[in-house]
C-alpha cells in the first residue's frame, strides 16, 4: 500500500511539475505575442507615418506644379495686357502728334 500511495504522490509531483512547466510556457508565449502584437504596431505606424509622409510631399509638388502654372499664366496675361497698352499709347501718342501739327500749321 505504502508503495501505491507513494507512487501516487510521485505522480502527482511530476503532474504538478508538468502543469507548471506548461504554465510557463504559456506565460512565455503570451509575452512572445505581446511583444510581437507591438512590433507590428509599432512597424504599421512607422510605414503609415511614411505613407503619408509621401503623399505629403507629392501633395506639395503637385500644388507647386499648378502655381508655377497659374502664376506663368498670369505673367503671360499680364504681359499681353501690357502689349496692348503700350501699343495703343503708341497709337495715341502718334494721333496727339498729328494733331499739333496739323494745328501749328
Amino acid at each position: 500500500m505504502k508503495d501505491a500511495i507513494e507512487k501516487i504522490l510521485k505522480e502527482e509531483e511530476r503532474a504538478g511539475k508538468i502543469l507548471q512547466d506548461a504554465k510557463e510556457e504559456a506565460e512565455r508565449i503570451a509575452r512572445d505575442a505581446k511583444k510581437e502584437k507591438e512590433n507590428i504596431i509599432d512597424r504599421a505606424a512607422i510605414e503609415a507615418d511614411d505613407s503619408s509622409h509621401k503623399e505629403k510631399e507629392k501633395s506639395e509638388k503637385r500644388f507647386m506644379s499648378e502655381k508655377e502654372n497659374v502664376l506663368k499664366a498670369v505673367r503671360e496675361e499680364t504681359l499681353a495686357i501690357k502689349e496692348r497698352k503700350d501699343k495703343d499709347i503708341s497709337e495715341v501718342s502718334k494721333k496727339i502728334f498729328s494733331r499739333i501739327i496739323t494745328i501749328e500749321d
